[in-house]
């Protein structure tokens, strides 16, 4: 019995078999003009700002390594995470392309700077850090040439218990399979300097995820921000470049009658940590921004939804990290949501964020042990 695929899936197998003819045809050329480019190690991170940090401390290990043997390391990467690399450059050189591109000349684009990396690159080893299943990533596995392949898929382990997140356990495993693994997967964790204490220090709030379905109620963050106003504490909202007309609407509500003035910035990532490093406190969404404080060890308290939890969040440095969702049994649905309304952010209450934020703000080493 034939089995006939849907139109879309159709177009979108004979534009994949395209792209790899198009790989071979450009494997020919290269060769030819002797552009072949043979590296020891490609690292393939094409992923957004959070991710790139929680892998930085693998990434810098694998290049180390390779490093150390007199050899080259060659990072592919996704654009939306150049950001990062301009403010912390890696040691290595970072081949882009566009991760999510919109619009079908955007993904051509994209084909094209694929099949480039494809035909140009050659590695012994191909380590994979991206996880989830997706075309591109597919496409690459496939075809890339390497005489080694170090990949996983999303859930290939059980979830670790605990407070390091399932992607920190997936890196293990994967410098496992390198033989370069520390002893624990703590050690993978990222960790930066620079946090300062100064005079008058802002609160900083961070409302919008990369997703409308990750945020919580612009109406608890208006009650919470009010509780900032109350403990004599400046608001400052930072949201991306995008998200800056929704802040200002965010900021008008509250000031309320009274005007207690509410800073919105959106500037570069070097900006938005110096900020972070130095904030009394950060409230954040599913976002950058609370992965950031983490990593500097800032008073975080962050509303974290239930579509991935546990995958990317949560994590500490230390007790002055908090992270607050509300349990449900549909978690890990990957926010494809299967309910009326997102519960398991909606239904967390301000007054849990204004307790959490009151226990990071009193939080002392001494008392922790930490």
């Amino acid at each position: 019995m034939a089995v006939f695929l849907p139109v879309s899936a159709r177009v979108k197998s004979v534009a994949w078999k395209t792209v790899a003819a198009a790989v071979a045809c450009a494997r020919l050329v290269v060769v030819a003009t002797g552009y072949r480019r043979r590296v020891d190690t490609i690292i393939y991170k094409a992923d957004r700002l959070g991710d790139w940090l929680l892998a930085e401390p693998t990434m810098a290990r694998i290049a180390d390594a390779a490093r150390a043997r007199g050899a080259t390391t060659v990072i592919w990467a996704g654009r939306e995470s150049a950001a990062l690399r301009a403010w912390r450059p890696p040691a290595c050189p970072v081949e882009t392309f566009e991760l999510e591109p919109q619009g079908w000349l955007a993904k051509f684009r994209r084909a094209l700077a694929v099949v480039r990396l494809l035909a140009v690159y050659e590695a012994r080893t191909f380590v994979c850090l991206r996880y989830s299943p997706e075309p591109v990533r597919n496409f690459v596995l496939a075809h890339v040439r390497a005489a080694e392949i170090h990949a996983m898929s999303w859930l290939i382990a059980i979830r670790p218990q605990g407070d390091v997140p399932h992607e920190i356990f997936r890196h293990h495993k994967i410098l496992e399979g390198l033989g370069l693994a520390p002893d624990e997967s703590e050690e993978l964790l990222p960790r930066l300097n620079g946090r300062r204490e100064v005079p008058a220090a802002p609160a900083v709030l961070a409302p919008y995820s990369s997703a409308p379905i990750k945020d919580w109620t612009e109406e608890g963050w208006c009650t919470v921000a009010a509780e900032l106003f109350a403990r004599g504490l400046r608001v400052e909202l930072w949201v991306g470049p995008n998200q800056t007309e929704r802040a200002l609407a965010l900021a008008r509500r509250m000031e309320g009658e009274e005007g207690r003035p509410v800073a919105v910035r959106s500037g570069s990532l070097s900006a938005l940590a110096d900020t972070i490093a130095a904030a009394a406190v950060v409230l954040s969404a599913d976002t950058f921004a609370a992965h950031l404080a983490t990593a500097l060890d800032v008073p975080m308290v962050c509303v974290l939804g239930g579509g991935q939890h546990g995958d990317f969040a949560p994590w500490q440095r230390s007790s002055r990290q908090r992270w607050i969702t509300h349990p449900l049994p549909c978690f890990n649905c990957d926010w494809r949501c299967s309910r009326s309304r997102v519960e398991c952010l909606e239904d967390i209450f301000p007054a849990e964020v204004t307790k959490e934020m009151d226990a990071v703000l009193r939080w002392e080493p001494q008392a922790s042990g930490l």
